[in-house]
């Protein structure tokens, strides 16, 4: 069990402070396929929102399958040099062994257009879609379900040999938590625990088949996955019921999924096993208040903003905002002793002066991160364009550059160019001057 430090800045350090990061640092933004490319017709959300069964229809999102090269001119535009995308698997593989060379082909082109720009891409394999066919046939409950998805990164790999930087999956805890209890996303069931632990376990085993294909096909990949990490605090640390609710929390969301894939130890079992670096995704903290039954006398409950006397600001969508936590989570996970690559971190606002200051205040956090030795090799913020989010539509705006879907222009929001001054010089004044 990793326990979390209490990250503080003294008041020296909060008068005028310059971090420095190394000149290889990766600095840029993330998307992923279902969220902006647009009409992907052949995967099990598109299935669900034809259906019905989930309220917003993603359509032509930001049709960045067509724009992708004006969307990278302007992350190139905004001094970026790495950029996060995944790979529509239900694309590459519309139906069981049967590729696409024209997807294969278009995915080679993205690629190639981003390292002509200078820009490291950083690729997803599995980001919340499944191919229709997949799913039909049980999707991570299935018999080969980690067989299938070896056999596409495999083959991905051998396509796509610009790639250095790789991610399985994305938040498996996340997307088994809303498939498979609260039944949000496909396949929309709810409270299912016993399918929910088979589904997760079955994404560890894909994960450590995934990362042994990369390697066979691509020796010299970087292989990792992008884990959701809040940051989890007891309401009141002096409370032994809240504290053993935060460390339960904790071992639950955070750990439990690396241990089964043996990043972690466990039984005797060595540790840093099938993860050449660990994304973090960071959002937000969670404050728990320890509960007298049912789940919450394990897992406790939320500590809510008026029983919390430093509550920050909230996003759009509920998440609060808390900087020193992604310090937090940062230094707790330095203990795997493999690099860290901040793989999201953003805020639904339309508030942009909040955005403004969420970039800065966790640009601060990641150079103290830097500045106290952690191995820390890149950030890239939720995302670069607004996007379809799932459940909630096209509402909540996480962009750097806001996207008219009436008529699919981007303009650069305030926050993109106080990122853009960092990504150029590998430097953060903190406070920052005038933009």
């Amino acid at each position: 069990m990793m326990n979390y430090p209490s990250p503080t800045r003294s008041a020296q350090e909060s008068q005028v402070t310059c971090y420095r990061f190394p000149s290889g640092f990766l600095w840029g933004a993330a998307t992923s396929s279902h969220q902006v490319e647009g009409n992907n017709v052949a995967n099990d959300w598109w299935e669900f929102e034809q259906a019905g069964r989930l309220p917003y229809r993603s359509g032509e999102a930001c049709r960045h399958w067509d724009l992708y090269e004006q969307d990278f001119e302007l992350a190139r535009s905004l001094g970026h040099n790495a950029h996060r995308f995944s790979i529509e698997w239900s694309r590459v593989e519309p139906a069981e062994g049967r590729w696409s060379e024209e997807a294969i082909a278009h995915y080679r082109a993205v690629v190639a257009a981003l390292l002509r720009r200078g820009i490291e891409p950083v690729v997803t394999l599995h980001h919340f879609t499944h191919p229709a066919w997949f799913a039909r046939r049980g999707g991570w409950l299935g018999r080969d379900a980690a067989a299938s998805f070896a056999r596409y990164a495999e083959r991905m790999a051998a396509e796509l040999p610009g790639v250095r930087y790789w991610l399985t999956l994305n938040e498996p805890t996340v997307w088994t938590r809303l498939a498979y209890m609260v039944g949000e996303w496909p396949p929309c069931v709810r409270g299912a625990w016993p399918k929910a632990v088979r589904v997760l376990w079955s994404q560890a085993r894909a994960h450590v088949v995934a990362y042994q294909a990369l390697h066979a096909s691509a020796p010299a990949a970087r292989v990792g996955l992008a884990h959701n990490v809040p940051c989890i605090q007891p309401c009141d640390p002096r409370r032994r019921r809240d504290r053993l609710a935060a460390r339960a929390r904790d071992l639950l969301l955070n750990d439990a999924f690396l241990y089964i894939i043996g990043a972690l130890p466990a039984g005797g079992r060595r540790g840093g096993r099938h993860l050449d670096f660990l994304g973090i995704n960071y959002y937000t903290r969670s404050v728990v208040r320890g509960g007298t039954r049912g789940r919450a006398l394990v897992l406790g409950d939320e500590c809510t903003a008026g029983h919390h006397p430093d509550h920050g600001p909230l996003s759009d969508i509920g998440f609060e905002v808390y900087p020193a936590g992604l310090l937090a989570v940062l230094q707790k996970f330095s203990t795997l002793r493999r690099p860290l690559l901040v793989t999201e971190n953003g805020i639904a606002t339309t508030d942009e002066a909040l955005r403004t200051v969420f970039v800065h205040e966790h640009l601060v956090a990641l150079g103290e991160a830097v500045r106290r030795g952690l191995d820390v090799i890149g950030y890239l913020y939720w995302s670069l364009i607004d996007n379809f989010e799932w459940a909630l539509g096209t509402t909540p705006r996480y962009g750097l550059t806001a996207v008219d879907y009436r008529t699919q222009a981007r303009v650069p929001r305030p926050a993109a160019e106080l990122y853009a001054r960092v990504c150029r010089s590998h430097e953060l004044v903190d406070p920052p001057g005038p933009l």
